[in-house]
């Protein structure tokens, strides 16, 4: 029996476009620049968050509102001139845009923006006008229809109060405030948060009940998982989605907004990670971020997208895109793409075909992810990454294959250690019953598609 089977004539629920990305392309006082790769990639969705950090000049409030006393219906008493340049380097991809309307991530042992506004119905308005700028002309501004807005990030990080120095009841009140503000103003727009660092927390459990109670607007529902297991992300979503439909929310939208693979050194216990921002953790912190650019990330990244497919998950964008050593897989410093990075490009090209269709990975093939698309003349596409399976040659075959393979062939392309799907296409005319075997390395992912033998090759 074959490990993977494809059922052409299954037709599932459309391939969902999950590539998206946090933060644009452009950094380092424009100095770097990977939109031509944003465009290859065809990267869907950019949410603005911690953008240019450690050093953010535009998106966070206090960037565009820098003196609260200041009149916040008065156009002078913003400074709309970065994030203006920001945005339009982000559209010019073909991105949208998901505007997080707060302040971005502070690890210094002084807090300086991350407490809750004094008075919460003036930053409500500022954000209703920031809105205006961006969607309405406002301000000598534009009309960029963007229509997901998150209020805040993270205010449950337990993590020294990093994102948020006030109580759970504080942000509950803040994004009362503020959602109601943007929805009287423009209902058509869509309005959401918490941007939970966990879904099972107190914290995100009383802020879908407080949204429940008071019958707020919840537009959209957002949450992070950083992990080293696919199930783990899985796991969230799942709860993620049964909290809000038990909770009456069953039209929320479920975003992944920020998710990464964060594995630890083989044996790294609770204290090393403690150690991973401190003098004497710099190899740990090295080995866990080039983890993320390598085919280890890649293929963790590659079946994330597999299993997102029939995961409840609506939108999700990996964090980070905007090249930086830390947390971004997709690029180096230096701007160079990166295995992930080639992760997200050849998923592109299977968006390209019009249905996606059943695959079966069985018990034999644990620890691989995969998915099938089909295109309109019958030709078949597998995407197939081997994260945590043994490193073997695998069988793959497609239904209704048998008594029909004289007219086929196989063709496929592979990101490995040594590959980038790169080298040349490896060829193979399918056997008497059907199938093919190709050895898949842990840590890899396999891109292969199965055409008449007279239709032109699929890889250019």
């Amino acid at each position: 029996m074959a490990d993977i089977i494809l059922y052409p004539e299954r037709t599932l629920a459309p391939l969902k476009r999950l590539h998206g990305v946090n933060n644009g392309p452009v950094c380092y006082g424009s100095l770097m620049d990977v939109s031509v790769y944003y465009e290859r990639a065809g990267i869907p969705l950019v949410r603005l968050h911690d953008t240019n950090w450690p050093n953010p000049g535009e998106v966070d409030i206090h960037t565009i509102f820098r003196d609260f006393s200041k009149d916040a219906d008065d156009a002078a008493s913003y400074d709309f001139a970065r994030t203006d340049d920001y945005i339009a380097s982000v559209l010019a991809t073909g991105a949208k845009i998901v505007y997080r309307l707060g302040e971005s991530i502070e690890h210094t042992k002084v807090k300086h923006y991350v407490h809750p506004p004094a008075d919460m119905e003036k930053w409500a308005r500022i954000c209703v006008n920031i809105i205006r700028h961006y969607n309405e002309g406002w301000a000598n501004g534009f009309h960029h229809n963007i229509r997901y807005w998150e209020i805040w990030n993270e205010p449950d990080n337990p993590d020294r109060q990093c994102m948020w120095s006030g109580t759970p009841e504080q942000y509950y009140e803040l994004y009362r405030i503020a959602a109601t503000e943007i929805k009287k103003h423009d209902p058509s727009l869509k309005v959401g948060g918490q941007a939970a660092t966990m879904v099972n927390m107190p914290f995100t459990e009383g802020f879908v009940a407080y949204c429940r109670e008071h019958q707020l607007p919840l537009d959209f529902f957002t949450w992070h998982t950083y992990a080293d297991d696919p199930q783990q992300i899985l796991n969230n979503a799942l709860k993620a989605r049964t909290l809000l439909d038990e909770a009456g929310f069953t039209d929320t939208e479920s975003h992944l907004n920020e998710w990464n693979y964060m594995r630890a050194d083989e044996g790294a216990d609770d204290e090393i990670w403690r150690q991973l921002w401190k003098p004497g953790g710099e190899i740990f912190r090295r080995n866990l971020f080039e983890r993320q650019k390598n085919e280890e990330g890649a293929s963790f990244v590659a079946a994330v997208f597999a299993m997102l497919q029939d995961a409840p998950v609506d939108e999700a964008n990996y964090y980070d895109g905007q090249p930086h050593e830390l947390y971004c897989g997709l690029f180096d410093g230096y701007c160079i793409p990166q295995k992930t990075y080639r992760v997200f490009e050849q998923f592109q090209q299977l968006c390209a075909y019009p249905r996606r269709i059943a695959v079966a990975v069985e018990e034999s093939a644990a620890g691989l992810f995969g998915f099938g698309v089909a295109s309109d003349d019958g030709g078949t596409a597998l995407w197939l990454s081997n994260f945590s399976g043994e490193s073997r040659k695998y069988s793959i075959t497609s239904e209704g294959a048998n008594g029909a393979v004289g007219g086929w062939s196989a063709e496929w392309r592979l990101l490995d250690a040594e590959r980038d799907f790169d080298s040349a296409v490896e060829k193979a005319v399918l056997g008497e019953d059907g199938s093919i075997e190709v050895f898949l390395p842990k840590h890899s992912v396999l891109v292969l598609r199965m055409n008449r033998s007279d239709k032109k090759e699929a890889f250019e």
